[in-house]
């Protein structure tokens, strides 16, 4: 990674306070240079589009630690921030980060939520999953790092509840972004002790006013947890009907094809992919096992009617052809 123009380098025993400015590049390098604080920072995404001519770029990231957690202020051109799956493979994260926006409007997705945020509004995402984080213009936001572990212990529901809006207009809205902002505001340079009392308070407030402001929500999520096993234990008790479609399986639960698809999509998946996905196992478990020397017999067993689809399904899965596997292990 190239070396970052960053400044408030500390002192031995003082907090480590990071600032980038795109004033101190080379204006051929901005949005490069921009894009590796964002991954050093924060978790690793797509390289930014940017409309406008590169040497035109311009941004600010200031970002500190306050005891456990982290808090950064950033500003930038309208943008989109794009975390896939290959990144999630390649570079994993394990935090929970909480956006105030502050000036601009931004959309954020993830789970198969879209949330609209407005200046005001808060949005949590994990960086353990992927998301889309598009901001339309010129934007301002503060952005809270929390560690999996301290989120969780909180808010145990927080990864049900990324991708919805925070309403800055409510009470609970309010005092949280109240928080965040002022904690942005509090030098780092702080006694260990009153910092890891800060950021235990801090994260306790934002848990306490997101449950609070999602308390109905969370009925809903059970519900839709409850209908996503009940779907999954279905798919799984039925692996060998090559006739198993999604029509089926609502007929079966009692759910809308829009709710399925709904329910599926807050998972990460389809039905349909995690059916496949459930036969490639099972088939590679037959076969590894030794349970048959015969790959349409297996292919059958785990409901593939397309014996060469499922052979080249298998390899993209597992890296090696069936008849290969199965010699491999004769």
């Amino acid at each position: 990674m190239s070396k970052l123009p960053m400044s408030d380098s500390p002192q031995v025993g003082q907090a480590m306070v990071e600032q980038f400015d795109t004033s101190a590049v080379v204006p051929r390098d901005r949005l490069n240079h921009y894009h590796d604080v964002i991954c050093r920072l924060y978790c690793h995404v797509d390289l930014p589009a940017y409309a406008d001519q590169a040497d035109r770029f311009r941004a600010h990231v200031l970002q500190k630690p306050i005891g456990f957690i982290g808090i950064g202020d950033i500003a930038a051109p309208g943008l989109r921030y794009v975390r896939t799956n290959d990144d999630l493979r390649q570079t994993p994260s394990e935090d929970f980060l909480a956006s105030l926006l502050v000036e601009g409007s931004a959309t954020l997705e993830q789970s198969g939520r879209s949330a609209a945020q407005k200046v005001g509004d808060i949005v949590l995402y994990d960086t353990a999953r992927a998301f889309k984080y598009s901001f339309s213009s010129d934007y301002r936001i503060v952005l809270l790092k929390i560690p999996r572990k301290q989120m969780l212990c909180r808010l145990p529901d927080a990864e049900r509840l990324t991708a919805i809006t925070l309403d800055g207009q409510s009470a609970t809205g309010a005092l949280a972004g109240s928080v965040i902002r002022g904690t942005s505001r509090i030098s780092s340079d702080l006694e260990p002790c009153a910092s890891s009392k800060l950021a235990a308070s801090v994260v306790d407030i934002f848990a306490a006013s997101a449950e609070t402001e999602f308390h109905d929500l969370k009925g809903m999520l059970e519900r839709h947890g409850s209908i996503l096993h009940r779907a999954k234990d279905y798919i799984e008790a039925n692996l060998g009907d090559s006739e198993l479609d999604v029509d089926a399986i609502c007929n079966a639960i009692g759910v809308s094809r829009r709710t399925l698809n709904r329910i599926f999509a807050s998972d990460g998946t389809t039905a349909i992919r995690w059916l496949w996905q459930k036969r490639l196992e099972a088939s590679h478990i037959a076969l590894t096992e030794g349970r048959s020397q015969h790959i349409a017999d297996v292919a059958i067993a785990c409901g593939f009617s397309d014996f060469s689809h499922f052979s080249r399904a298998f390899k993209k899965a597992y890296g090696v052809a069936p008849n290969t596997l199965i010699r491999r292990l004769s």
